[in-house]
């Protein structure tokens, strides 16, 4: 017997429109410690929407949440071609709320949603509270125009980094992982996965051919910025990245990036974020501010149980 999970991958293995984090091989990387599995709506045999998830236990406590490195998920909508807005409306408000009936009893269930879904008003009649997110989105097809659309002090950063830095290709993850222990340990942070996990992680990604990772060396020959870019058919991701203090290393970093995609997909998504200091940066590429959700809902409101989702 066909499980969810067994149509889910034969249905991903004949789209090229899937979101990357919403793949099989994605979640089977990133849940090795928990599990995963999909809601579906189904009609005669054909896929009309999914919302797959994320099932752990913290702590005794049965939970739906995030799993590491992975910002968004939730509610996809597979939509006829030529529906009207209302009757588009209408779809994906049934669909979801089916799919919404379909998650599991838990303690807490936490889901944030891929920027492209905005109607979250199911999840609010089903008892959700929300949060709304933004991440920075800049279209990279035409490079010059990309370019022409910088804040001026970043085109700055960049004349001089290219001046004095280098930025190559890198296939070094322990390099880059101590690059990013250092990141947060400047920022007194502890780092939120092991290198365990991202060494799993990136040779799923490897296999598939969908990573890259830009490294940017002094005149020593030391990295003091990379960036750490994953993709699918339409958008590029700047998954992770860090720096040594040297913002402009990190400039030309990112500009290495967005020339390299430029040939690739549309779109480019910062992944966020909601700091002042890191959205002032993103800004500066020209990228725009786009809202996403995080939806959530607490057993009883159990206030303990967001304090175990930061264990």
């Amino acid at each position: 017997m066909n499980t969810n999970k067994d149509k889910y991958k034969a249905f991903c293995a004949t789209r090229d429109d899937i979101p990357i984090f919403s793949e099989p091989w994605w979640l089977d990387a990133v849940c090795a410690d928990g599990s995963w599995d999909v809601c579906l709506i189904e009609k005669k045999g054909e896929l009309l929407g999914y919302l797959p998830f994320y099932l752990a236990k913290v702590k005794g406590f049965k939970v739906i949440r995030m799993p590491k490195l992975t910002p968004y998920l939730g509610v996809q909508i597979i939509y006829p071609a030529g529906l009207s807005p209302k009757k588009k409306m209408d779809l994906e408000q049934k669909l979801t709320s089916l799919l919404i009936e379909q998650l599991p009893q838990t303690s807490y269930t936490q889901i944030i949603h891929h920027p492209d879904f905005q109607n979250w008003l199911p999840f609010h009649w089903a008892g959700f509270r929300q949060t709304t997110m933004y991440t920075y989105r800049l279209n990279i097809k035409n490079t010059d125009l990309v370019f022409s659309n910088f804040r001026k002090n970043l085109k700055r950063n960049i004349a001089k980094a290219q001046e004095q830095l280098k930025c190559v290709e890198t296939k070094d993850i322990q390099s880059f992982y101590d690059l990013i222990l250092a990141t947060f340990s400047r920022q007194d942070m502890d780092t939120p996965f092991t290198f365990e996990f991202f060494k799993k992680l990136d040779h799923q990604l490897s296999l598939q051919n969908r990573r890259i990772i830009f490294s940017t060396y002094d005149h020593s020959g030391k990295m003091v910025a990379a960036g750490y870019y994953v993709w699918d058919n339409h958008t590029a991701y700047y998954l992770l990245g860090g720096h040594l203090g040297h913002r402009e290393a990190m400039s030309w970093t990112m500009w290495h990036a967005i020339q390299h995609f430029s040939n690739k997909v549309q779109v480019l998504d910062f992944e966020g974020s909601m700091l002042k200091s890191i959205a002032h940066f993103f800004s500066g590429f020209g990228a725009q501010p786009i809202p996403y959700h995080h939806t959530y809902k607490g057993k009883n409101k159990l206030v303990d149980v967001l304090k175990i989702l930061k264990s």
